[in-house]
């Protein structure tokens, strides 16, 4: 019991700190530290650290998650490139199937000029190395300490739910100051987003911690963000026209932050309820010993 309350405190000063610290940085000088997000996204990894130091909260290397373990485990480091793609591929069709009205795929950027197309391949994936640094610092925070905590107080289903609004709500004043994801303007604008990003989280982070569990190491969950951070191949296969109604402020704009993400949320639903099955295995084959 005493260290069911000790992670529960854990857990609490490390979800203020991590909001606490995010919101400090905006408001030291909010466009400077936008220009640079490696400030705010390595927030969750600082709350980390300062968590462990301010509970005495002490671990293995082994569960810290720090080692690559990359030899026994490249299956699933390609699956954290792959899987982010499948996500964003079946996103593609959803806003297709959704804005089809006269799609021809002529007039989307993979059918233009090549040099442009290669060009702008070139720099998203240069934005991928420096966007790998920056998921490193939230995954650290998320996947490798809030999750763990909250599954030591509650069943793991629950434990992904809640980290999963506490992640969500953590993009708050971003949603709010600088329409993230879903533009300014909609219907109960912030809070449908705020509802939105933080289903999002818990289907998204569902997969970010079944690639964590897997392998015991925080790196393919780092890149699986990476890839959906950095490249968004959705922009390639759609066209300009609907590119300039989509992007608008507004409901549109809000439509698309949803329908853009929406093959994550279903992607990663799959394996919230793989992990739901597999935590049910183990639970019964506990009670059976």
């Amino acid at each position: 019991m005493k260290n069911k309350t000790l992670d529960l405190l854990r857990v609490v000063i490390f979800t203020f700190l991590a909001n606490f610290l995010f919101w400090f940085l905006m408001t030291i000088n909010s466009e400077a530290v936008m220009r640079n997000s490696l400030f705010l996204m390595s927030t969750p990894m600082v709350t980390h650290i300062l968590t462990r130091l301010i509970t005495r909260d002490k671990e293995t290397v082994k569960e810290l998650l720090l080692p690559a373990n990359l030899s026994r485990n490249i299956k699933y480091y390609i699956l954290s490139v792959l899987i982010p793609y499948l996500m964003l591929i079946l996103s593609t069709i959803i806003i297709i199937a959704f804005y089809s009205d006269g799609y021809n795929i002529k007039n989307c950027l993979i059918s233009g000029h090549v040099t442009d197309f290669v060009i702008m391949i070139i720099l998203a994936f240069g934005n991928a190395f420096f966007m790998f640094y920056t998921c490193i610092g939230e995954e650290y925070g998320w996947r490798a300490y809030l999750t763990p905590k909250l599954e030591s107080l509650m069943p793991e289903p629950l434990a992904l739910i809640i980290s999963g609004i506490i992640l969500g709500m953590w993009h708050a004043s971003l949603i709010k100051d600088y329409g993230h994801n879903f533009g300014t303007g909609y219907k109960f604008f912030p809070y449908a987003g705020y509802v939105v990003m933080c289903i999002i989280c818990i289907f998204l982070g569902a997969f970010f911690t079944w690639l964590t569990k897997k392998t015991k190491s925080i790196y393919p969950s780092a890149i699986a963000h990476t890839a959906i951070d950095s490249v968004n191949i959705t922009d390639f296969f759609i066209t300009q026209k609907t590119i300039e109604k989509v992007t608008s402020a507004g409901q549109d704009g809000f439509n698309y932050g949803c329908l853009i993400m929406s093959g994550t949320v279903i992607v990663g639903a799959v394996f919230f309820v793989m992990l739901c099955i597999e935590n049910k295995k183990k639970k019964s084959l506990t009670e059976q010993e």
